[in-house]
């Protein structure tokens, strides 16, 4: 497969941050690590992005809105790290807050999750891409509600990392194991280079979400710091990225077998959407008689949960509004539909009643031509006779060139019924007086 040479230029660049960073985790000292180690997952999420913006304006169908929801994912995990590098190199807070760090990240595997549900390989005519981002907002907003709900309490209100990490990493334990699940029906489900291309993924985000996994158990027994080979599994995974937007650069989708399939997805997009929206008055039930949590946590959780159902509300109107305006437009297409239905069975109608007009024409020029070749026969014969009259021999040739202008325009008038548009030619030969 021929790379583009940014490509080329994105892969080496990346592979090299890979290896210098297997050679600082291998020889630099703990203590000198911070700052060198948060800034190799910078520099690779950056180039990552540079490598998929190279497939905005290169793939077709529904790809390039997947290739930007991919960057836009990156871009989210991109602040989270930039925010940890910033902290470890400036350290102007005694301890880092989380929750600057963590949210981006959190909502940034959103972005990735919608970019699998456009489903990138089907050929996508993209006309509902408006109500697809109502439900991308929808979802951002539950997972953000959810983590506010649960994690953001523990630290705003008390700091509280007992209880802030377990419901962070099992809220992103969640996410990785939706997105996991989804690459892997997609992969198993295909072949070829589609195949490759979502096995790619999977095996990214699985290095992710266990990376992930094994930085919060080396947190909680404090072996963890920043630029050891625990980040390896996340930069191998943040490299991937620029491999697949590489060697994918030239794919292209294919026709779905399924007519149907863009309802039946937008279908489950919107169940999944409405699912969470029905889900914060529950959760709000059962946190106001939650033990052991203080008022002002409760309170906080409450209009949280209002102000939440407030805004997914609004969200929920709009796209009943979007949805009433795409309905009016289907019955003006449907209508538009029947009114061109009844223009062509009219023109079928006339074209058949012209069928039979030209067969009946067709049958009558027939039944002329026979009876005037008989007369010019006789009249010719009746030239020919020698005891004929000067004046009786001009009248036979007159005859004749009646005969002949007549024929002339039974001749045009099969060659109208054999060319339509010879038709102005009927007539051009009429009988001369005498």
């Amino acid at each position: 497969m021929n790379l583009s040479l940014r490509h080329r230029v994105y892969l080496l660049l990346g592979a090299l941050l890979l290896v210098a960073h297997l050679f600082v985790a291998a020889t630099a000292k703990p203590g000198t690590l911070t700052v060198i180690g948060d800034a190799f997952p910078c520099a690779l999420l950056f180039i990552a992005i540079l490598s998929v913006g190279e497939n905005f304006q290169n793939t077709h169908g529904i790809l390039p809105q997947f290739w930007k929801l991919i960057a836009a994912g990156l871009a989210f995990v991109l602040l989270s790290q930039i925010y940890w590098f910033y902290f470890d190199s400036m350290r102007v807070f005694s301890s880092a807050s989380p929750i600057p760090g963590d949210t981006p990240f959190l909502l940034a595997h959103v972005f990735f999750l919608l970019a699998f549900t456009l489903r990138p390989h089907v050929l996508f005519s993209g006309r509902d891409l408006r109500i697809r981002r109502l439900d991308f907002a929808l979802l951002s907003l539950w997972w953000f509600s959810l983590y506010a709900y649960f994690a953001i309490p523990w630290q705003l209100f008390v700091q509280n990392f007992a209880k802030y990490n377990p419901a962070y990493y099992l809220l992103s334990f969640i996410q990785h194991l939706v997105i996991v699940t989804v690459l892997v029906f997609l992969t198993v489900k295909h072949s070829g280079e589609w195949r490759r291309f979502y096995g790619t993924f999977l095996f990214a985000f699985i290095l992710i979400g266990a990376g992930n996994l094994l930085l919060s158990v080396e947190m909680e027994r404090g072996n963890y710091y920043a630029g050891s080979f625990y980040d390896t599994p996340f930069l191998v995974a943040v490299y991937c990225f620029s491999v697949i937007a590489a060697f994918s650069s030239s794919y292209q989708p294919r026709k779905s077998a399924s007519p149907d399939w863009e309802y039946r997805q937008n279908r489950w997009t919107a169940r999944i959407a409405m699912l969470g929206i029905l889900s914060m008055p529950i959760i709000a039930f059962f946190g106001f008689y939650e033990k052991d949590v203080s008022p002002e946590i409760t309170a906080f959780r409450l209009r949280m949960v209002f102000g939440s159902m407030f805004v997914l509300g609004i969200l929920v109107f709009w796209k009943i509004n979007l949805l009433a305006r795409e309905l009016v437009h289907l019955v003006q297409l449907t209508q538009a539909s029947l009114e061109n239905l009844k223009s062509v069975q009219a023109r079928l109608a006339h074209s058949q009643k012209l069928s039979a007009l030209g067969r009946l024409a067709a049958g009558a020029a027939h039944e002329i031509s026979n009876p005037l070749t008989a007369i010019l026969g006789y009249s010719e014969l009746l030239a020919d006779i020698p005891s004929l009259t000067p004046d009786d021999r001009q009248q036979a040739e007159a005859i004749q060139r009646h005969v002949h202008h007549a024929q002339a325009a039974v001749n045009s008038l099969r060659d109208s019924l054999r060319d339509p548009s010879a038709g102005d030619r009927i007539g051009a030969a009429k009988p001369s007086t005498s």
